[in-house]
């Protein structure tokens, strides 16, 4: 019989430790990379990261924020014509195949920088730009100094804080670095551009550097044809059915480097992979894309409607002291199901102060609605009165109390203390009534006077006389 119990208590623990064990790696998924971050594409809420803030140098990547750069400053059917700027790359960088005087439109730059990651289309983009900008021609290492100053201004536009770059193509230099959590930023932003977005999910191009243009430029056209680098969107051993993109890197000092973007149904995901080794980075992208789409989901955390209840003050207590506010949208973010349901709601009043002040309208907005998560701001919204609340004044705060009182005297509890207090109150009364009667006999007696006063000359007078007689009486006594 011990014997029995002892196995079964065996394989109760071994059932326990194969149970964790196996939470544990649905919880938390196992990347290889030297860095990485996932986030939701629509919200920017980081899902997974792993030394997300350590500098790291971004290799190819850095041409989405060069795309950024490009589109910020001239037109998408715009034409550029490429100078020597190609020239001034290092001599084994990737290339797009770009000549010296072909005519090609801004699209098609775009193209250049995502599909086939070419070196020289960046080059040539700088150039382009800084000569636009500066309305004069500057030699590329004036270009590309300009061209990076608007590279790392678009950068802390958008939050970065760890990154600095200094040329447009991500060749390696030890001062173009950046973090795993700002690349996830600059991607983010990045696939807000519709031609960005489209680029990125481009397995090919085959066509002519000005497009639709081709016939309506003056000058050389060259025929392109270029193949995407991302093995998550190629039909290969790497392919992911929800990849969208975006872009890969390499250099020796950066590693295998992958932008990478993911849609199954309304989620949308983009993960950066740094210093990885091929095939890792194709392998901790599809981890971290798995993990999220079966753990996560877009939720409705709050829905429009009344959310939450504020103190008053200053107000018409017989109404409450309280006032229900309500948001008018219903707010979502991704989240699995335990975190919705722990999302707690912070109330901060437009006042600045602890409570709302009376009087207040309905519809009013009153307050600004937090929703934390584990402490952390998920959504702000703005809140609004779901009814008027008048200001107190003598009447209804004279009410309130007295109100309160006797709803405090005869409560469940206080029955025999109700029943003395109206004994004692009906006492008092009597008194009152007794005493003013009293006062009326000595009215029936005395004089009103025109002024309303009470007249009492004839009892003093009659006292006078009583006086007067005593005084005459003990004079012969």
């Amino acid at each position: 019989m011990k014997i029995l119990k002892k196995a079964v208590a065996m394989a109760l623990m071994l059932a326990a430790l194969v149970a964790s064990t196996a939470f544990a790696a649905t919880d938390t998924p196992s990347v290889n990379a030297a860095s990485a971050v996932l986030i939701n594409a629509d919200t920017g809420r980081v899902l997974y990261e792993k030394n997300s803030h350590q500098k790291m140098y971004p290799a190819s990547m850095t041409k989405m924020l060069t795309s950024m750069v490009v589109l910020d400053n001239m037109d998408l059917n715009e034409t550029i014509t490429v100078d020597s700027s190609i020239n001034e790359i290092p001599w084994d960088s990737s290339v797009a195949g770009l000549e010296y005087g072909e005519i090609m439109t801004v699209e098609n730059l775009i193209r250049g920088l995502i599909i086939p990651s070419g070196n020289d289309v960046a080059a040539a983009a700088a150039s382009a730009v800084a000569k636009k900008n500066l309305g004069k021609e500057v030699s590329y290492s004036e270009a590309e100094q300009y061209f990076a100053g608007l590279m790392n201004e678009k950068a802390k536009e958008l939050g970065c804080t760890d990154s600095n770059f200094v040329n447009p193509h991500g060749y390696h230099n030890d001062n173009h670095y950046t973090s795993a959590y700002d690349m996830s930023l600059i991607a983010q932003a990045a696939m807000k551009y519709d031609i960005i977005k489209t680029v990125a999910a481009e397995t090919k191009f085959s066509g002519n550097s000005a497009g639709k243009q081709k016939y309506n430029v003056s000058g050389k056209t060259v025929e392109h044809t270029w193949y995407s680098h991302n093995n998550l969107i190629t039909n290969g051993a790497d392919y992911y059915k929800y990849a969208t993109g975006i872009k890969t890197g390499f250099t020796d000092q950066a590693g295998d480097c992958l932008a990478a973007s993911a849609t199954n149904g309304n989620e949308n995901l983009i993960a950066i992979i740094m210093n990885s080794e091929d095939p890792g980075r194709w392998n901790d992208a599809k981890a971290l894309f798995e993990w999220a789409f079966e753990k996560y989901d877009m939720t409705v955390y709050r829905q429009a409607g009344v959310v939450a209840t504020a103190q008053l003050t200053g107000h018409n207590r017989l109404k409450g002291d309280t006032l229900d506010i309500s948001i008018n949208e219903d707010l979502s973010e991704y989240l699995t199901a335990e975190e919705a349901a722990s999302v707690e709601t912070k109330v901060v009043n437009d006042n600045g102060g602890e409570t709302i002040e009376a009087p207040v309208k309905q519809g009013d907005k009153v307050a600004t609605l937090e929703f934390l998560l584990n402490g952390e701001v998920i959504g702000q919204a703005d809140a609004y009165a779901t009814r008027d609340v008048g200001k107190a004044n003598i009447f209804n705060t004279s009410a309130y109390y007295i109100k309160a009182f006797f709803t405090k005297v005869f409560s469940a509890g206080n029955i025999k203390y109700g029943i003395a207090v109206i004994v004692v109150i009906l006492i008092v009364i009597v008194i009152l009534i007794l005493r003013n009667k009293r006062k009326n006999r000595y009215k029936i007696k005395g004089n009103y006077s025109s002024r309303g006063k009470y007249d009492t000359s004839r009892i003093n007078a009659k006292k006078r006389r009583r006086r007067g007689d005593r005084d005459k009486y003990n004079k012969y006594r």
